[in-house]
């Protein structure tokens, strides 16, 4: 059965893929994948409307009445969500005629009828328009990334098949061998993918081949007992030793094909088990009868080839070992690491409910000392000044990580109309200490020019790579008086006050921001 989440995901970033597609804009793929996999109430429209800030893409989303529905009030493309099957999301392309021109994670640009769409609409639409911002920095370096990922498996394949034509005596290749080269490379994808089913039963490709008919269940059958040898061992492992290791056989030593007959012979009674399992619980899995099938072909290319005879040298024995083990071993090795990951993956969907949860990390966060930030500090000033949401770095303008913190909270400013930015320096406060020059300069700044300038001063300052101060002070000129070193006397003994150990500390709202939080944990929150 296909997993209802799993499903909404999929359907979600479909959905979003293909509106930044009709808009034209520049997000890559794994950045939309990213993006909303990471947000805590994914999949949902808030979701979607936060990724579609983080881009810069202006939208608005609308609760329409369906008696007061007029399709000429509306604009295209939209996103519509659908109250039916648990709630799902379109993308309409235009309405005309009565016929509703659509896209979702399965259909391109269908048609439905008006009026069966209204019936399953709840009245929710989200529309989005394409600016000259819109889009996501390093587009083309993230899409690069993306097509390297997506073109491991290809290559994986590629040069197995390679290899196998490479190993292959093109003048001895008879179809009879051939044919068994080819059962035998089938035998180890499909248990490949019986394996990826058992280590993440969710993933997408395969529950979509899991889901073909409609008595189809695999893992009524993969999760049950009867697919298990032993509570350590399955038999798609078993398939995977004996696929791999007999095609190893057959492209180092041809000779022992008549020992890989004999297996093969063996190996057939256990097919009428498995599908009499399967006729027995009244359930199908489409890979495991694919093996089964592979056995028997197996069995008639066996037969096919001329060279097949009841003699089996004792010299090509130490070379089939060597070949059934070598799969052993490296799924031995393999394996643990495969689990974890597919472990972590889930538990990492479980926790987000829980380290996601507003009112738990409201505790958490307002059961600690509170620390004002006083107007005599003369903090730096960023954002909307009336946001209720106060956001305060403590900063070292020589550290990297303090860098990245600030792009990033500079790009939440530049999106986001809730938060306002607050940032306060760690000194030593003398003369000669280059992170007191940073400071001063820049609080005089933020005295004398508005919030936009002070913004691309400290921008400025972050981006540089030698984090040369004469230079940078040329670019953002200003006279720093008497007043600036109080001033850093002042937010060096605040911090002392406060306890500041490292930098970035962040605080909310006066409130130390603790662990497990990040501040990137904090941006879809309600704070």
């Amino acid at each position: 059965m296909i997993n209802p989440l799993q499903s909404r995901l999929e359907n979600s970033e479909a959905v979003v893929l293909s509106l930044i597609k009709e808009l034209r804009i520049d997000v890559s793929k794994p950045t939309v994948q990213y993006q909303l996999n990471e947000h805590p109430e994914y999949p949902s429209l808030l979701a979607i409307s936060d990724s579609l800030n983080g881009w810069r893409i202006p939208h608005e989303t609308y609760r329409i009445d369906k008696g007061e529905y007029a399709v000429e009030d509306l604009s295209f493309p939209l996103i519509a969500h659908l109250g039916d099957g648990g709630g799902r999301f379109i993308l309409i392309h235009n309405i005309t005629n009565g016929k509703v021109t659509y896209t979702n994670e399965t259909e391109k640009k269908a048609v439905m009828e008006e009026t069966e769409f209204l019936k399953k609409w709840d009245g929710i639409l989200l529309y989005a328009e394409k600016t000259e911002h819109s889009g996501e920095e390093n587009y083309r370096m993230e899409q690069l990334k993306g097509w390297f990922d997506q073109a491991r498996v290809p290559l994986l394949v590629l040069l197995l098949l390679v290899c196998v034509a490479a190993v292959v005596n093109d003048t001895a290749l008879s179809m009879a061998y051939g044919a068994l080269l080819a059962v035998k490379l089938l035998g180890v994808a499909v248990s490949v993918l019986l394996l990826v089913y058992s280590i993440d039963g969710n993933n997408p490709f395969i529950q979509n081949l899991c889901s073909l008919g409609k008595e189809n269940n695999c893992n009524a059958i993969l999760k049950s007992d009867a697919a298990k040898v032993t509570s350590w061992l399955s038999w798609s492992e078993v398939g995977l030793f004996y696929f791999a290791g007999s095609l190893l056989c057959l492209l180092v030593n041809p000779q022992s094909v008549a020992l890989l007959a004999w297996l093969c012979l063996a190996a057939l009674p256990y097919t009428f088990y498995s599908i009499g399992y399967q006729i027995k619980i009244k359930n199908w899995c489409v890979l495991c009868c694919t093996i089964q099938g592979l056995l028997w072909l197996e069995a008639f290319a066996f037969l096919m080839n001329s060279s097949f005879t009841l003699d089996i040298p004792l010299s090509v024995l130490p070379t089939v070992m060597v070949c059934f083990l070598l799969p052993i071993a490296i799924w031995a090795f393999l394996k643990p690491f495969l689990t974890k990951a597919g472990q972590t993956k889930h538990l990492k969907q479980q926790l987000k409910g829980f380290k996601y949860n507003s009112d738990l990390f409201h505790k958490l966060l307002t059961g600690q000392p509170r620390y004002a930030v006083p107007e005599e500090l003369k903090a730096i000033n960023l954002g909307n000044p009336q946001a209720q949401t106060v956001i305060t770095m403590v900063t070292n303008p020589f550290c990297g990580p303090c860098a990245a913190t600030h792009k990033m909270l500079d790009e939440w400013l530049t999106t986001r109309e809730d938060l306002q930015l607050k940032i306060l320096f760690t000194t030593a406060n003398h003369e000669e200490d280059a992170r007191t020059k940073v400071a001063r300069h820049v609080t005089a700044l933020s005295l004398s020019k508005d919030g936009k300038y002070v913004g691309e001063a400290l921008n400025g300052w972050y981006k540089q790579s030698n984090k040369d101060y004469d230079t940078w002070a040329t670019q953002y000129p200003v006279h720093v008086n008497e007043e600036m070193s109080l001033v850093t006397e002042r937010q060096k003994a605040w911090c002392e006050m406060a306890e500041i150990t490292f930098t970035p500390t962040i605080l909310v709202n006066g409130y130390k921001l603790m662990e497990p939080y990040r501040l990137e944990d904090i941006q879809f929150m309600d704070i």
